[in-house]
């Protein structure tokens, strides 16, 4: 079998040895928890591998640590106050809210996850 002669400037696969091909994935994780859309990437038509340049690997890190900076989430123990059940709001997370004592929220069930807290815009003391 005569061998294949390796163009220059071209991605190959380690797997396969053929040409593989530059792709947009819809989605993908560079770091756990924080999905990138519209990933630019390089597959294997072939076997499926994915292959990232440096310049593309430093993209995502530069978006993963862009989006770092605005999605914090935090764990906490569901406590009781009086006969509620009540979740405390990290002083991180009221500052960023510019959340205040005495502030009213309103709260929405988000289908069996969770809930939502939303704020209520026209706090005065």
């Amino acid at each position: 079998m005569a061998k294949k002669e390796l163009k220059e400037g071209k991605i190959y696969c380690a797997k396969c040895n053929l040409e593989m091909r530059e792709v947009l994935l819809p989605k993908y994780e560079y770091a756990e928890g924080l999905p990138l859309h519209n990933v630019s990437a390089y597959r294997c038509h072939k076997c499926g591998n994915t292959f990232f340049t440096e310049q593309q690997a430093k993209e995502m890190e530069s978006r993963t640590n862009e989006l770092k900076e605005y999605a914090f989430g935090f764990e906490r123990k569901v406590t009781i106050s009086g006969k509620s059940l009540a979740v405390t709001i990290p002083h991180e997370l009221a500052d960023h809210l510019n959340i205040e004592q005495g502030q009213k929220v309103t709260v929405f069930p988000v289908a069996k996850e969770g809930f939502m807290v939303k704020l209520q815009l026209n706090f005065r003391r």
